[in-house]
């Protein structure tokens, strides 16, 4: 779990070309959404966000969020991050006011280590099909990732999610899905040898005499 305080200053003003200006001004348009209350809308400076993108999973980030004006201060994390897919610029975020003492879900990286056994010794195929999995726990208890050992994994055998152990919090994901499996492996079917063709015989030719053909007329 990682935390971060940004300075929020709100927004008076908006709408689709607002937002345009500010971005253009190095400023970042956002909402946050509280339980049961209006949404604020906010806006920040661009490099502020820098902390919170820095790591891997930017939506697990706790956020302090310090108004400027001195006259609030609330706990979130990001819901969505908006960006521009060519150039992958951040357009705008969906924050979710928190409470500490209340579980959250939050979906959360899967990583895999070790060489499975079923690749090494087996000539297998690794196909990682989950890369993340939904959880629900405290805020404070956020893991960064979950990292599974797969080294005991043999041709045909699989992960599932009821795999994983959490050290705390409750798995939401369904746990018969798998997260990883090992393929056996690719085997190229050898050229089918073309059976040699048996010679063609050619059929006999019986040349007959002149007396024999003669009497053959007769």
């Amino acid at each position: 779990m990682h935390e971060v305080t940004l300075i929020a200053h709100r927004r008076e003003e908006q709408g689709k070309q607002k937002a345009k200006a500010l971005r253009k001004a190095g400023k970042i348009p956002a909402v946050v959404y509280g339980h049961g209350k209006p949404a604020i809308p906010l806006m920040f400076d661009a490099k502020d966000l820098l902390p919170v993108f820095k790591h891997g999973s930017s939506e697990n980030v706790i956020i302090t969020l310090k108004m400027a004006d001195g006259k609030q201060e609330l706990k979130a994390i990001i819901k969505e991050a908006q960006t521009e897919p060519i150039h992958n610029m951040l357009l705008h975020l969906d924050l979710q006011e928190i409470q500490l003492k209340e579980k959250i879900k939050v979906k959360i990286p899967v990583a895999l280590t070790g060489t499975p056994d079923g690749v090494k010794n087996g000539g297998g195929i690794l196909e990682h099909i989950l890369d993340q999995v939904e959880i629900s726990c405290l805020p404070t208890e956020i893991p960064d990732q979950i990292i599974l050992d797969i080294q005991h994994l043999k041709v045909g055998q699989s992960l599932h999610i009821s795999d994983i152990k959490l050290a705390s919090g409750e798995m939401i994901s369904d746990p018969t899905k798998v997260i990883a499996t090992i393929l056996a492996p690719i085997v190229e079917a050898a050229a089918a040898e073309t059976p040699v063709a048996e010679a063609v015989k050619e059929p006999e030719v019986i040349v007959k005499g002149k007396k024999e053909a003669e009497e053959s007329a007769e």
